[in-house]
């Protein structure tokens, strides 16, 4: 079905919006989420929390189809990176290339294209996309979306097949949110075999994935964080996984490497719920769950 909301229909959209909205019981509360400067729109998303991690053509075209406009919001604005759209260099296979964002305007439908990635530029050695190399990323991105689809139909995957699913996402994606929807998908499989370790291994990568492609505030980011400390109330203990890459010099509150699983818990619990209060504040249940997690 659908809903009307009175006050929400008077502000814009952004996929960087300033502020989010919620009701608490027949109040209609707006709270800001990023800086709002004299003379700003302020602009919520149309768009659910996990929608804001999705590539440019995917939420351009959501968009579009459930509320007939084609987003040029900053995230959307043509030919800049697509944060959610990172591969590894195919010449280097160190340093990240990303897709760039559709031309303004309608565009035909969600596909995330080759000519989104030629001639893209490497963050390492400069090597500048061939068409010939977009073909083939483009290609790979189809094939990881059969994965994910296939990883949500499936009742179980073997661990060698989530291992080799691994091993190919791990070789040419760095940053891209069907790697993410794949992992969110691997963890429930994870989990069904009791593999505590590696779906805490997956929740972190998640995690980070979240940090590097929205700049503000994430929901997304902060369920994904309390999820992490479930996994980690639940293993009991910290060990028996290998942390994620991390770029030099940039240590996170929540990194659970070296902490026992108690520890750990309280970090991630505790960077979720500094999110969420600042989103939904002090009273929102969202807020109230994870502090009743926290205090246990």
């Amino acid at each position: 079905g659908y809903s009307t909301y009175f006050f929400s229909s008077f502000m814009s959209h952004s996929c960087y919006p300033n502020a989010v909205w919620h009701y608490t019981g027949t109040d209609h509360v707006l709270r800001s989420r990023r800086e709002i400067r004299i003379g700003d729109e302020v602009c919520i998303s149309y768009l659910p929390e996990s929608g804001l991690l999705q590539s440019a053509p995917a939420r351009r075209m959501e968009l579009n189809e459930t509320k007939r406009f084609w987003c040029d919001c900053e995230r959307c604005l043509p030919g800049i990176d697509d944060l959610s759209r990172g591969f590894w260099c195919p010449l280097c296979h160190d340093g990240l290339v990303f897709a760039r964002t559709p031309e303004e305007g309608p565009q035909k439908d969600a596909s995330l294209l080759p000519a989104q990635l030629e001639g893209v530029e490497c963050s390492g050695c400069n090597y500048k996309v061939t068409k010939a190399d977009a073909t083939k990323m483009a290609l790979m991105e189809k094939d990881l979306q059969r994965i994910v689809d296939r990883s949500a139909k499936v009742k179980s995957l073997t661990l060698k097949q989530i291992e080799e699913h691994e091993v190919f996402i791990d070789k040419h994606f760095a940053q891209h949110v069907l790697a993410d929807l794949a992992w969110e998908q691997f963890c429930a499989h994870y989990a069904a075999k009791n593999r505590t370790a590696d779906q805490r291994r997956l929740l972190e990568r998640r995690c980070e994935y979240h940090e590097k492609a929205y700049p503000g505030l994430s929901g997304a980011h902060a369920w994904a964080l309390e999820a992490l400390g479930d996994c980690l109330n639940s293993s009991g203990s910290g060990g028996g996984a290998a942390s994620p890459k991390a770029e030099p010099n940039k240590k996170r509150v929540w990194r659970v490497a070296a902490k026992d699983g108690a520890e750990a818990a309280k970090a991630c619990y505790g960077e979720a719920l500094r999110v969420l209060r600042l989103m939904f504040g002090d009273d929102h249940e969202y807020v109230t769950d994870v502090e009743a997690k926290e205090a246990s």
